[in-house]
């Protein structure tokens, strides 16, 4: 495996008065663990897709030579391997991992939008750990990791949290019916991974036995309105309902609130009593 020494490059924040400088490697693996990972040819342009979504004010031309002289990931033992979640929320903090084969060993934690974000001495087994965050990226984010000459790097995807409204609650029978319209992100992994349906989940609560009941339905549209049935478990009575909807990694909830359902309430198990 192709390693190189360390080089520095400064990235010039064009509306600040002051410069960011990162060390980044002239040679670094790149490894792709999901299907729809970008390939490591197609990282620069991503990358800065992703980042100029929210206008990042890093001159990303700095970033180039990086780019360029990436190479794919290579079975080595000469051993640095970054970790990551596949994907993370935008905003949010999550943990990379280093992994080598020294105890002890200090690891550089870097990421495509904040350059240097700390680093980390690895413990007995090994590893080595970092909590950054992607605040101004919405797509492609590149984590890298270094020790030496050594470098590792794997791609994120940078998403938002799926949304969901309510649009209608109603009663038939003894049948509760919620309406919502939803929408999971574009790099949500029901988005990028044909596998992994959209899942609405509807929760009824009885008031009168403080029992629930839920029901859950699939989809492999990542956006549109969604009726979902549920029975009232309990008979008659009133019922709070909550929708819930799941892309993968992430949910969102929300109180549909509540309906009435009409007729003699029924024990929804052998002991229950009605409050």
């Amino acid at each position: 495996m192709k390693k190189a020494m360390l080089a520095l490059a400064t990235l010039i924040v064009s509306n600040s008065a002051f410069a960011v400088t990162n060390s980044l490697p002239a040679n670094c693996d790149y490894g792709r663990h999901a299907p729809y990972d970008v390939e490591f040819h197609q990282v620069s342009s991503a990358v800065s897709d992703g980042l100029e979504v929210f206008g990042n004010p890093y001159d990303l031309a700095a970033w180039d030579e990086f780019f360029d002289s990436m190479s794919d990931l290579l079975d080595s033992f000469d051993y640095l391997r970054v970790e990551t979640p596949k994907h993370v929320l935008r905003g949010s903090s999550f943990r990379a991992k280093g992994n080598l084969f020294d105890k002890y060993a200090y690891v550089n934690f870097h990421n495509s939008e904040k350059g240097y974000t700390g680093r980390d001495k690895s413990n007995l087994d090994a590893n080595s750990y970092h909590y950054m965050s992607f605040d101004k990226t919405h797509g492609y984010g590149l984590i890298w990791i270094t020790r030496g000459a050594l470098c590792s790097a794997e791609g994120v995807w940078v998403q938002n949290n799926p949304s969901v409204s309510g649009s209608g609650l109603s009663t038939s029978g003894d049948l509760i019916t919620a309406k919502v319209n939803y929408s999971v992100d574009n790099y949500s992994k029901a988005a990028k991974d044909s596998n992994t349906p959209v899942k609405l989940t509807v929760t009824s609560r009885s008031d009168g036995y403080d029992t629930r009941s839920s029901k859950t339905f699939t989809t492999t549209r990542t956006s549109g309105s969604y009726t979902l049935p549920i029975s009232a478990h309990a008979g008659g009575g009133i019922y709070d309902i909550q929708v819930t909807v799941h892309d993968g990694n992430y949910h969102r909830t929300i109180n549909m609130g509540s309906t009435w359902v009409q007729g003699p309430s029924v024990p929804p198990c052998e002991g229950c009593v009605e409050l």
